[in-house]
């Protein structure tokens, strides 16, 4: 099975119900606190390219004038491929972001299938109208070079306590966004299975209103 059809199995899944099969194996893989930043931007389901900012202020190697894209994202842009869901990791600040309506647009000339914000967004008007799926805690007009330097890419980021890699599968809907470890892919698909029978199963006894046994579904 290659990584596109593992890839496009998850996607057929809303993310509570891959939470589901997660908790199972004992994995809070939800990403807490992030919301999308519009109504039917739909579900996304690709390889995480995880990036972290560091607090720094006013590091020279920061800095550019004006708007558009910061050196630190500079970094990002041109490194971002097709295929790929950016997950970018500021400590979740709502003070100022590195994401906005230009690196949307170049992120979605590229094939990269959104980008998930632990931190703040802003051109939020951009970026519903070229259509490009964003995640994040919320919007802020600022940018984020008077506070963030780059950190890393491709290398492992800790959020909401949730260690996530390189290569793993993101997933993101409107009910969230959720992290499967690649090295857990096969045992949650086969969760997955098992869980996506039961609910089948139980709403179709709800509906006939004709549940018999919680237990034995």
């Amino acid at each position: 099975m290659n990584e596109i059809s593992l890839e496009a199995i998850f996607l057929e899944h809303p993310t509570s119900l891959i939470s589901d099969a997660l908790d199972e194996l004992n994995i809070n893989g939800a990403i807490s606190g992030v919301f999308p930043q519009r109504y039917d931007q739909g579900r996304i389901a690709g390889r995480a390219l995880p990036v972290k900012f560091s607090k720094k202020s006013s590091d020279p190697e920061a800095w550019r004038f004006g708007g558009g894209v910061g050196k630190p994202l500079e970094q990002v842009l041109k490194t971002m491929s097709a295929g790929k869901i950016i997950i970018m990791d500021l400590d979740g600040a709502i003070n100022a972001t590195a994401w906005g309506g230009l690196a949307s647009k170049l992120a979605q000339k590229k094939g990269v299938l959104g980008t998930i914000m632990h931190g703040t967004c802003r051109d939020v008007e951009e970026i519903r109208e070229c259509g490009y799926p964003v995640w994040a805690k919320g919007v802020c007009p600022r940018r984020s070079r008077n506070d963030f330097t780059f950190g890393t890419i491709n290398e492992p980021i800790v959020i909401t306590g949730f260690n996530i890699k390189k290569n793993d599968i993101i997933v993101a809907d409107q009910s969230g966004v959720v992290c499967i470890p690649k090295e857990l892919i096969t045992k949650t698909l086969n969760l997955l299975k098992k869980i996506s029978k039961q609910e089948e199963i139980l709403e179709d006894q709800v509906l006939k209103n004709d549940v018999q046994d919680w237990d034995k579904l």
